[in-house]
């Protein structure tokens, strides 16, 4: 188990890297001064851009910007955005926000999605089973944006359950209805996959062996079939958590959170390099790890899994 922890960890070194260098490049790559972008309509003092295209690295080629921002984020010195403020402030005020979110949103998904698609797996081809199969369905056809809309006209607007907008400092009824909307895919994701895995693992021979030896119809199911149904939905939560993260931009941008979405999305318009690549590498740490962590997992569910 060492050796594959350790293998696994120095195969996170070139995925990091390969990642940071793609987005800067793509970044890099975007039509536009930053500089001139900041002064907008007014007219451009070309020595004052000079000095801040000199500040920010921005008058070397893309190569040495990119050696120059691995050096610095080893040190955790991710440098200061076009504002003046410190990169590293910006994320730790927008992060929490979006953790937050993340989280809610994993365990609407996972909750519900377990259960409904573990009662359609056992009921296969009853009503609520069919019910089940069109809302998910329907989940997984509907964009994201559309589903947010809906949400904040009926369950805010409407029938005012829940807060419309989440602001700078939600809470968590402010966030519930953000997470509700950003977890209701991947929930209809998790539905199908465990309706088939139950409903596949009911008619094994094990199972039925397990039955034919008076085992109850509870010890069955939690001990047997959804013991080794929810592989491949663990595999799927763990890399779904990195992918909230990273997906949320569209939720936040509806509902006016000011998390990591946000904050991506107006360092995209700004040009701003160094905020893009540092929000991205934080990410794909995130989603690296969870997948490290589901794969240590799989020992704990289904014993015949050992790595060497």
């Amino acid at each position: 188990m060492g050796k594959y922890l350790l293998r696994r960890i120095l195969q996170m070194i070139p995925v990091v890297l390969g990642t940071t260098l793609l987005v800067y490049a793509l970044v890099f790559a975007l039509p536009g001064d930053p500089v001139k972008a900041m002064f907008g309509d007014k007219p451009v003092n070309e020595s004052v851009a000079a000095q801040i295209r000199a500040e920010y690295n921005l008058d070397k080629p893309f190569l040495v910007q990119y050696l120059l921002f691995l050096k610095n984020a080893f040190t955790l010195d991710f440098g200061n955005t076009f504002s003046g403020q410190p990169v590293i402030n910006e994320i730790g005020r927008a992060f929490p926000v979006t953790i937050k979110l993340a989280l809610m949103a994993f365990c609407f998904e996972a909750i519900f999605g377990c259960v409904f698609g573990v009662i359609s797996g056992l009921k296969k081809g009853k009503w609520y089973d069919s019910v089940i199969l069109i809302v998910s369905l329907l989940l997984i056809s509907v964009p994201t944006f559309v589903t947010g809309f809906l949400g904040q006209y009926f369950l805010g607007v409407k029938w005012s359950i829940l807060p419309v907008t989440a602001g700078s400092n939600p809470g968590f009824f402010d966030l519930l209805m953000p997470a509700m909307v950003l977890g209701s895919v991947s929930m209809a994701y998790i539905i199908r996959l465990a309706r088939s895995e139950v409903s596949s693992n009911v008619s094994l021979d094990y199972v039925r062996t397990a039955r034919a030896k008076g085992m109850s119809n509870r010890s069955v199911i939690f001990r047997h079939i959804l013991r080794n149904s929810m592989i491949p939905v663990v595999t799927y939560l763990g890399q779904d958590l990195g992918a909230l993260m990273g997906g949320a931009m569209i939720t936040e941008q509806i509902f006016n959170i000011h998390g990591i979405g946000f904050l991506t999305y107006q360092s995209i318009l700004k040009g701003e390099a160094n905020m893009v690549v540092s929000v991205v590498t934080l990410l794909t740490l995130v989603f690296v790890v969870c997948n490290l962590l589901v794969d240590m997992l799989y020992a704990a569910l289904d014993p015949r899994i050992r790595y060497a």
